[in-house]
C-alpha cells in the first residue's frame, strides 16, 4: 500500500536541491540516504542522495535531479513509499490513511454519521472528510477530543462532534 510521505516545495540553490513539506513521523527514516522514494503522478523513483534540516524545513538532494530546471519539473508532487498493508505506526494513536478510508462513523450514541471518504493532511493537524448518509462531506479534525475511539480490525471510528457539526448547512455536497 502506498503511503505519501511528503510534497516536493521550491528550489533551494542552482544544483537540485528542493525543500520538502515532510508528512510522516519518521523523516530520518523515510528520506535516509540511499531511500528510494517514488513520485506519485508519474511512479518515477528517486534516490535520496543527501538530507539537511535549514530553517526548520527538510532540504533533499536526490540522485536523479541535478539542477533548478528539473527540480521544478517535480515541483508540487507527492513522494510516496510502499508500506506493508499490516503494518501499522510505531506511535500510540497513530494511523496510515488508507487504514481510516472506508471506516464507518459514528457517534458515542451508537448513530451512524457515515464513512471515511478522505483524509487530508494539514500543519496542524490532519482532517477527516466524512459522506454522510445524505451524501454530504462534512471535514472534521482528527484529534482525539473529537475522535476518541479507532478500532481498524473492526471498520469502525467513534466520534465526539460538536453540537452541529453535521447539520445541512455545514456540509458541502458530495455528487
Amino acid at each position: 500500500m502506498d503511503v505519501v510521505v511528503g510534497r516536493l516545495g521550491r528550489p533551494h540553490g542552482v544544483h537540485g536541491e528542493i525543500s520538502v513539506e515532510v508528512r510522516t513521523d519518521d523523516p530520518e527514516n523515510r528520506f535516509a540516504i540511499g531511500a528510494k522514494i517514488t513520485l506519485k503522478e508519474t511512479n518515477q523513483v528517486l534516490t535520496v542522495a543527501a538530507t539537511r534540516w535549514h530553517l526548520s524545513r527538510l532540504l533533499i538532494k536526490f540522485e536523479e535531479i541535478q539542477d533548478r530546471t528539473q527540480v521544478d519539473k517535480v515541483r508540487g508532487k507527492l513522494l510516496i513509499v510502499e508500506v506493508d498493508p499490516s503494518q501499522t505506526p510505531t506511535g500510540n494513536n497513530e494511523f496510515y490513511e488508507f487504514q481510516l478510508i472506508g471506516l464507518e462513523v459514528f457517534n458515542q450514541k451508537n448513530e451512524k454519521l457515515g464513512v471515511v471518504k478522505e483524509v487530508l493532511p494539514g500543519s496542524a493537524q490532519a482532517l477527516i472528510v466524512v459522506k454522510t448518509p445524505e451524501n454530504k462531506e462534512v471535514m472534521v479534525p482528527f484529534v482525539n477530543q473529537l475522535v476518541p475511539e479507532v478500532d481498524i480490525k473492526n471498520k469502525r471510528i467513534v466520534m465526539n462532534p460538536p453540537s452541529g457539526l453535521f447539520d445541512e448547512e455545514n456540509a458541502e455536497d458530495a455528487r
